[in-house]
C-alpha cells in the first residue's frame, strides 16, 4: 500500500532591513549579557538558516551552580526567545555539560547533567521552534541511578526523539550507557538505559553520531586492560539492541594512549572516527579509522596517520563533508607555538593536502579548531588567536578542491575588546556561517555573542530567502520513484558543476554529491528506507538555488 504524504511547506522570507547582524566585527549580536557567567556553549541549526544555542548559566546563583538557558537567532540575527535565553532548566543544584540536537521541524532536545538529587543524573528536555518548553518543566529523567551518570552526548532518531550516551558509574569504574527517548519524551529501551560497554576499568569520553535505519554509531576511550586508553566503538539499533561484538569493536589498541574520540558519519551506515595517540611514547599525534555498518575496520591496522610531525598535535575536530572527503583540524606545536592546522582525506584514506597538513592561522598562538560543512562540499574551521589584546575567533574555508577560500590566515570573526573564546558555529545553508562564542568584552563575566559570514567570508546584515530561485529548475523522474528515476538539472546554461543535498523530513543529510554540468542522479540506485525525500540544488557560478522532493515506496 502506498503511503500518503500530506506536507505543508512554510517558507520564512528574510528581509535585509529586520536584520540584526553587523558588518562590524567588533560589534556583534548579542546572544544574551544576563549577568554573570554564560558559557560552554552549543549550537545546532533551528531548520529556517537561523541557530538554536544553549549554554551553561549562573545568573541565578550566589555560588559557581549553573543552570541551562536557550536563545534561537533567526537568520537575520534577530532572538525569537526571550530576552537573554529561556529557561531550560533552574531547578536546585547544578545544571551543566549541555548537548543538543536537531528534533525536527525546528525544534531541538537538549541533554544535561544534574544534581538536583545529590547525584549527577541525566535529565533532558524538548523546545519548539517558537521557544515553547514541550516536556515537563526542568526535564525529563534520562537515567538517575544512585551513582553518578555524566557527560551525556545524543543524535537524533529521526523520528522527533534522541538517542543519548553517558558514562555511568553504576558499576563503580565508569561504563557506558544509552537511552533511546520518544518525541513526546518517553523512554523506549530499558529503564536507565542499556549497557554499551561494560567491561572492566574504566570506559568515557564517549561520543555518538548516525548509525544504520534510525540507529547510532558510539565511541569512547577504553582502559580495560589496566594499563592505557585504547579506543573502541558499538553500534545500537532503534529498539537498543548491539549490533556488533559485546563490549564494542576495537578502533585502536596501539601502545601508550589513545584518547579524546571524535566521529562523524561516512555516508555509508558506518562512521570516521578521530583521536589523539601517543603510539610514538614522546608526543600526542592525530590517527583516524573507518569503519563499515557490520564493525568491521576499513583503513590500516589501529589507523592512520592523519599527522605525525614531531611535538603535540592535539584538541582535533573532523567533519565528513558530503561525497568522498571528510576534513580533519588540530592545533599544532610543531614550530614551538600552538597555530592550527587542516587535512582533507578521501574515504579511503588518501590526504589532500599537503602531508601532516597545512597551517591555516597566523596568529601569536591559536587554539581550539571547530569543523562544519558549508553544505557544499567544502568545510569551514574557526578557533581562537592570540593577540598582544586577548583572546580573538577566527576562521578559514576550504572548498572541495581542497583551494582556501578567504584571506591568508584566516578572516576576523570578532575582534571586541577583551577575549572571545571557545567559537563554534553552523551551516547558514548558502555556504556561509552563524558563528557563537564566549565573550569578555564587558571585562566583568562571559557573555554570548554572534556573527554571520557570507559564503565569500563577508560579513552581512541578513541572510537571503533560502527558496529564492534564479532561474534553476530540476526534476526528479519517475515520482515516487523507481530503479529508473533520476534526478536532473535542466537548465545549466552556464555549464557549471551542480551540488545536491538529500536529506529526510527531520533534515538529516542522507547523502550529497558535486556533479559536472551534464551528469545526473539515478536516485532509484540509493540505498534508502521507505520515506518522503527533500533535495536542493546549487551551482557553483549562479546563485540560485532549487528545491524538490520525491517519494520512495515500500513497492520500489
Amino acid at each position: 500500500m502506498i503511503k500518503i504524504y500530506i506536507f505543508i511547506l512554510f517558507f520564512f522570507s528574510l528581509f535585509v532591513c529586520s536584520a540584526q547582524w553587523t558588518y562590524n566585527v567588533s560589534v556583534n549580536t548579542t546572544v544574551t549579557a544576563a549577568p554573570k557567567n554564560q558559557q560552554h556553549i552549543h549550537m545546532v541549526t533551528d531548520a529556517f538558516n537561523g541557530a538554536i544555542i544553549t549554554w551553561e548559566d549562573n545568573r541565578n546563583s550566589a555560588t559557581n551552580s549553573t543552570d541551562i538557558y536557550a536563545q534561537r537567532l533567526n537568520g537575520s540575527g534577530i532572538t525569537k526567545w526571550a530576552l537573554n535565553g529561556i529557561a531550560v532548566c533552574t531547578s536546585t543544584g547544578t545544571q551543566k555539560s549541555s548537548a543538543i540536537t536537531e528534533a525536527g521541524n525546528g525544534a531541538v532536545i537538549i541533554a544535561w547533567e544534574d544534581n538536583r538529587s545529590g547525584n549527577y543524573d541525566i535529565y533532558a528536555q524538548k523546545i519548539d521552534s517558537s521557544g515553547n518548553i514541550l516536556w515537563p518543566a526542568d526535564g525529563i529523567i534520562v537515567c538517575n541511578k544512585p551513582t553518578n551518570q555524566k557527560a551525556p552526548k545524543l543524535v537524533s532518531d529521526n523520528t522527533g526523539g534522541a538517542i543519548i550516551v553517558w558514562e555511568d558509574s553504576v558499576n563503580f569504574y565508569f561504563d557506558i550507557y544509552a537511552q533511546r527517548i520518544s518525541a513526546n519524551g518517553l523512554p523506549l529501551w530499558t529503564n536507565n538505559g542499556v549497557a554499551i560497554c561494560t567491561a572492566p576499568n574504566v570506559q568515557n569520553n564517549p561520543r555518538i553520531d548516525f548509525g544504520t535505519a534510525g540507529g547510532a554509531i558510539i565511541t569512547w576511550q577504553d582502559k580495560r586492560n589496566n594499563s592505557d586508553y585504547d579506543i573502541y566503538a558499538q553500534s545500537i539499533n532503534v529498539t537498543g539492541l548491539t549490533q556488533w561484538a559485546t563490549d564494542g569493536v576495537v578502533i585502536c589498541n596501539a601502545i601508550n594512549t589513545q584518547s579524546n574520540p571524535k566521529i562523524e558519519p561516512d555516508g555509508s551506515n558506518g562512521a570516521i572516527i578521530a583521536w589523539e595517540d601517543k603510539r610514538n611514547a614522546l608526543d600526542y599525534d592525530i590517527f583516524a579509522q573507518r569503519i563499515n555498518s557490520t564493525g568491521v575496520t576499513q583503513w590500516a591496522g589501529n589507523g592512520l596517520s592523519v599527522v605525525s610531525t614531531p611535538s603535540n598535535q592535539s584538541a582535533a575536530d573532523m567533519k565528513y563533508l558530503g561525497g568522498n572527503l571528510v576534513a580533519f583540524s588540530w592545533k599544532d606545536n610543531r614550530s614551538g607555538a600552538y597555530a592550527v592546522y587542516a587535512q582533507l582525506l578521501t574515504l579511503s584514506g588518501n590526504p589532500q593536502l599537503a602531508t601532516n597538513g597545512v597551517q591555516l592561522s597566523t596568529g601569536l598562538k591559536s587554539i581550539n579548531p571547530n569543523n562544519i560543512s558549508d553544505q557544499f562540499g567544502g568545510v569551514i574551521i574557526s578557533w581562537q588567536d592570540s593577540t598582544s589584546n586577548g583572546w580573538n575567533v577566527s576562521s578559514q574555508k576550504i572548498n572541495s578542491s581542497a583551494i582556501q577560500q578567504w584571506n591568508a590566515g584566516g578572516i576576523v570573526i570578532s575582534n571586541a575588546a577583551e577575549d572571545q573564546i571557545n567559537i563554534t558555529q553552523i551551516a547558514d545553508g548558502l555556504g556561509g556561517a552563524i558563528f557563537s562564542w564566549e565573550d569578555h568584552r564587558n571585562t566583568t563575566d562571559y557573555d554570548i555573542f554572534a556573527q554571520h559570514v557570507n559564503s565569500d567570508g563577508t560579513t552581512l546584515t541578513g541572510i537571503k530567502d533560502p527558496t529564492a530561485n534564479t532561474k534553476l529548475n530540476a526534476e526528479c523522474y519517475p515520482n515516487p520513484i523507481n530503479s529508473y528515476s533520476k534526478i536532473r538539472l535542466n537548465n545549466n546554461a552556464t555549464n557549471s558543476d551542480w551540488f545536491i543535498i538529500i536529506h529526510d523530513t527531520f533534515g538529516k543529510t542522507i547523502w550529497t554529491k558535486t556533479l559536472k554540468a551534464d551528469e545526473f542522479i539515478n536516485v532509484g540506485h540509493l540505498d534508502l528506507s521507505e520515506g518522503l525525500y527533500f533535495y536542493s540544488i546549487t551551482m557553483k557560478n549562479n546563485p540560485g538555488k532549487t528545491n524538490g522532493k520525491f517519494i520512495k515506496t515500500a513497492s520500489h
